[in-house]
């Protein structure tokens, strides 16, 4: 992935990785951002999790920031949300707090172009169908936060499975709740 983001994109360094939550299939690669500079963001609760990841050694198969050990920058979204802008693009973390799946959880929001990140919140069939499966606990968490929030969400970008419009995530909870 490294190498396709600088093939992609040369001479830009990557500043910044936002990890969602801690569990593996979100935060597994983090290492390699680590040793490459970047800032890693998280929550308050999790950066106790990320430093020691950080300092563990990998001497069997040494990765990235094993070969060429750097002290990892590592910044909390403080009072649940935390804005990076150039002028031209923003981006808010939103800490969603507590719910059903973690007990913190990061969203990423881009206003100008009204989409969301997720990971594990909403996880809908992959691409190619259009079918809404239930959603759970945690999706009706989610939508109750969007909306406490107020923000303008058109698309829904998951982490697992695809990309969802707000009818689709509000018809996943609409499910949930029926059959519960």
């Amino acid at each position: 992935v490294m190498a396709k983001i600088k093939e992609t994109v040369p001479n830009k360094p990557i500043k910044y990785l936002v990890t969602t939550h801690f569990h593996d299939d979100h935060s597994g690669g983090a290492r390699t951002y680590l040793a490459e500079g970047a800032t890693l963001v998280t929550t308050p609760g999790n950066k106790a999790y990320f430093e020691k990841m950080a300092k563990a050694e990998r001497t069997i198969a040494p990765d990235a920031l094993s070969l060429a050990p750097r002290t990892p920058t590592i910044e909390v979204v403080q009072n649940m949300k935390k804005v990076f802008t150039d002028g031209q693009h923003t981006v808010e973390i939103y800490d969603i707090g507590a719910g059903p799946h973690t007990k913190e959880m990061l969203i990423v929001y881009l206003p100008k172009e009204k989409i969301v990140f997720q990971g594990d919140l909403l996880n809908l069939p992959p691409f190619g169908t259009t079918i809404v499966t239930p959603g759970n606990e945690t999706t009706a968490h989610f939508a109750d936060r969007l909306k406490e929030l107020g923000l303008a969400v058109e698309k829904i970008v998951a982490v697992h499975g695809r990309t969802a419009t707000m009818a689709e995530l509000q018809a996943a909870v609409e499910k949930f709740r029926a059959a519960n």
